[in-house]
């Protein structure tokens, strides 16, 4: 049964490999970096009060995050590792096609659908044209209709959940320890390829420290500050170059 079933037959436009960031696993993002190809980081914190009246959106979000001291709080903090794609993707070859088809990121190869189990996927929010969505497979009705694109999904949601120590142990490695309050806005770091990808090679060989208790969160709406300030959380007040503040 096709109950408002979504068709999605992909036009080799590239629209999607271009100005963005690509979400990676952190193995991805090993295989990213030995390309020679830059990975930026992102960092949102969130605790038991983003999601008050959805406890499965935090309990989805919590298994993806790390908990870590703030100030004299304890919330939790998601770090995305990211393919730098703000131009366009590195791999994306002349004639508009991908450059390692067969070795694409999981988030490639699962798009157009939505990785989180909450956001539901929207045509209209697209940026694809308008005729793809008029042929070819159906993606889904009421479910995922396709196996091996259910099999990607979880196998993306697992990654989440296997890697999150490892990249906010990676992200105190580097001194990126300020992160954006989630729905708000994203703290974006641009780190030196070289650096990041010795940072990781170091959490790999075992010489990389559990979290430490020093991270900020920057919040300059001033509800979000006063809230944040009465919860015991250590605010970043200092003008920063090191990440991009951007708000949502």
């Amino acid at each position: 049964m096709e109950n408002n079933a979504i068709r999605f037959a992909c036009n080799g436009c590239g629209i999607c490999c271009k100005g963005r960031l690509i979400p990676l696993t952190l193995n991805e993002a090993r295989q990213w970096l030995q390309r020679g190809h830059e990975v930026a980081v992102i960092l949102e914190a969130f605790d038991e009060t983003t999601w008050a009246s959805a406890p499965g959106q935090f309990t989805h979000s919590a298994q993806r995050a790390v908990k870590v001291t703030s100030g004299d709080a304890q919330i939790r903090v998601v770090a995305v590792l990211a393919g730098n794609a703000l131009a366009q993707c590195q791999n994306l070859a002349d004639d508009g096609r991908c450059g390692i088809y067969e070795e694409r990121p999981l988030v490639c190869r699962i798009y157009p659908m939505e990785i989180n189990p909450f956001i539901a996927l929207r045509p209209a929010e697209k940026i694809c044209p308008p005729e793809v969505w008029e042929a070819g497979e159906v993606l889904f009705t009421d479910r995922v209709v396709d196996p091996v694109l259910a099999d990607q999904i979880e196998r993306s949601r697992q990654a989440d959940r296997d890697d999150a120590q490892a990249k906010i142990q990676v992200c105190e490695a580097l001194g990126m320890n300020v992160a954006a309050w989630k729905n708000d806005a994203l703290a974006v770091y641009l780190p030196d390829r070289t650096q990041l990808s010795e940072a990781i090679s170091r959490y790999d060989g075992g010489s990389v420290a559990p979290a430490r208790a020093d991270w900020k969160v920057r919040a300059d709406t001033p509800a979000l500050r006063l809230q944040l300030g009465q919860a015991g959380v250590a605010l970043d007040d200092q003008p920063s170059t090191r990440y991009i503040f951007h708000r949502l």
